[in-house]
């Protein structure tokens, strides 16, 4: 994908992201989040609480996979280290919770109250070195499948 591609794929609605992160062993543990996007950063909104938190508050190093929640055609996938950042008014925390509507309780002041009753912690992750596959455009190499916008230092 071009990074004009990259960027439409990641603000596309109904993906989801697997956040890898490590454990104190240094085995790596996945789950699957809700993300926000804004063009530069992905972020992510837990509570202070949860694992995922103690984690990356240890050791920052993550890598996520964004993919198509239907038939796998494509994905984007962003490594590096996140960084905790503030959230005044939770803002980002809902606009990532906003981001998958749950039936029946679109714009629900109580549900946006529960979501927040239990404290977020907001971490994002730059999307600079972000890189993705369009299965769909397949018809040269998969070096240039996966990062059109780079020369490959070897070829495959």
């Amino acid at each position: 994908m071009t990074s004009d591609e990259v960027d439409a794929y990641l603000r596309a609605d109904g993906r989801f992201a697997a956040v890898a992160t490590l454990r104190k062993d240094g085995s790596p543990f996945v789950i699957p989040l809700g993300y926000y996007y804004d063009g530069n950063y992905l972020y992510f909104s837990t509570t202070p609480h949860r694992s995922l938190t103690h984690r990356l508050r240890r050791d920052g190093r993550a890598s996520v996979s964004i993919f198509d929640h239907e038939a796998i055609h494509g994905y984007v996938l962003v490594n590096g280290v996140v960084q905790e950042i503030d959230d005044p008014g939770n803002v980002l925390s809902l606009k990532m919770h906003h981001r998958y509507p749950k039936p029946g309780l679109e714009g629900s002041d109580d549900h946006d109250r529960i979501w927040l009753s239990v404290g977020r912690v907001v971490f994002r992750l730059s999307t600079e070195s972000a890189v993705g596959m369009d299965q769909r455009k397949a018809s040269g190499s998969i070096w240039a499948l996966a990062m059109p916008d780079q020369t490959p230092s070897v070829l495959p």
